[in-house]
């Protein structure tokens, strides 16, 4: 009798603890839930339990000289500062890690994500950093204008100045000079790699007319680079007339989305199709985001403050998450799957689903925000608060 009334107290432990799993994981898909269609209560849990609302205090510091010219960008996991000839990258503590020699004083900057891009804008030099190495170097003719770096490591530079209105430099991973595409009657406003290296798009503009003229031109590399210039050009359009295109963008699948004044546009298997149209209401948009593009609208204005909402499109199913803001927008930022909201005080990380990353609070204005893969850099006049996300 001893042995079976030990068997009903071990059975009846059992079932408690079973019912005790079972409410906890009631309890955990009840929150789930709650966080992902209830607002208020997203909002409570990223203040008070996830902890992303921080302030000034809670952050690295990175001190800057403001007697000095500074440039300031991020890229991977680093903050970086170019003066006086000097390039600084600092991590996500504020300490500076790595200080290379750069033979440039007003830069342009592109990043794949772990390579960094410098040129000399209206200038002739150019550099490939990658983890505060000097990769590659490269001086050019003419004055460049625009620069971009693809996933796998090759490069375009922009230059113009010469006999030709625009010069397309393409290179490979290693610095080598590929191919170079000269523009007779229209300026290159923007190129892109794809990113398995094989493809460069070129947005072009011809603003000698009465009537501003865009268009998109694809080269295929390998073909352009064997000098074949007819053969290699796989794709050409040009878009209606009095749109001018204002970026462009390759994603995951090999599509290229680009952007014009008023639209959104995706070029997919070599078919051209409006992803947006923008109304009186939309304040800015980027192109910037992996899959996806966003766009700010203003919802409500009053003397008081303003509401907008952040809205993220799936390029391919066109399906739409939704940040509600409340503050005037200055600037967004985007890079990869982090879009950044400067609201002067504020600076909101919104991530792909529309949901809050980090809320940073500042007792200042805020000059200017940089972002990288997993940093953004908060820019004052006399300092820079590195995030982490």
């Amino acid at each position: 009798m001893k042995v079976l009334k030990f068997k009903r107290k071990n059975s009846l432990r059992k079932k408690l603890l079973i019912g005790l799993i079972i409410l906890i994981i009631i309890a955990i898909i009840g929150i789930g839930v709650a966080y992902t269609v209830n607002e208020e209560v997203r909002e409570w849990i990223n203040v008070y339990i996830l902890k992303k609302e921080i302030t000034e205090e809670d952050v690295a510091t990175i001190e800057i000289d403001v007697d000095k010219n500074k440039y300031i960008y991020a890229y991977d996991k680093y903050i970086v500062i170019l003066s006086d000839g000097k390039l600084e990258e600092y991590n996500n503590f504020g300490t500076k890690v790595h200080e290379l020699e750069i033979a440039i004083s007003n830069p342009i900057f592109a990043t794949n994500g772990s390579n960094l891009l410098i040129a000399e804008t209206g200038g002739q030099r150019a550099y490939l950093i990658s983890d505060g190495k000097i990769e590659w170097e490269t001086k050019v003719e003419g004055n460049i204008s625009k620069i971009s770096l693809g996933r796998s490591g090759n490069a375009s530079i922009v230059t113009e100045g010469t006999s030709y209105k625009s010069v397309i430099i393409t290179y490979d991973k290693n610095g080598k000079e590929q191919f170079k595409t000269y523009l007779a009657t229209t300026i290159a406003v923007a190129t892109d790699l794809s990113l398995d290296g094989k493809y460069l798009a070129i947005a072009e503009v011809d603003m000698s007319g009465a009537i501003a003229k865009s268009g998109i031109k694809i080269i295929e590399i390998e073909k352009a680079s064997t000098g074949d210039t007819i053969n290699s050009v796989v794709y050409k359009q040009n878009i209606e007339a009095n749109k001018i295109i204002t970026n462009i963008k390759y994603q995951e699948k090999g599509q290229l989305v680009y952007s014009c004044e008023d639209s959104i546009h995706i070029i997919d298997d070599g078919k051209d199709e409006e992803i947006m149209q923008f109304g009186a209401n939309t304040q800015m948009a980027d192109i910037n985001l992996k899959g996806y593009t966003v766009r700010a609208e203003e919802e409500h204005k009053s003397l008081l403050k303003g509401e907008a909402n952040i809205v993220l499109t799936n390029i391919q199913t066109k399906a739409e998450n939704t940040y509600k803001i409340e503050g005037a927008i200055k600037k967004l930022e985007c890079n990869n799957q982090i879009t950044a909201i400067n609201l002067g005080t504020e600076v909101y990380l919104v991530n792909l689903n529309g949901w809050l990353e980090k809320r940073y609070i500042s007792a200042q204005e805020i000059t200017d925000i940089v972002l990288g893969n997993s940093v953004a850099g908060i820019i004052y006049r006399n300092r820079i608060k590195v995030i982490t996300f």
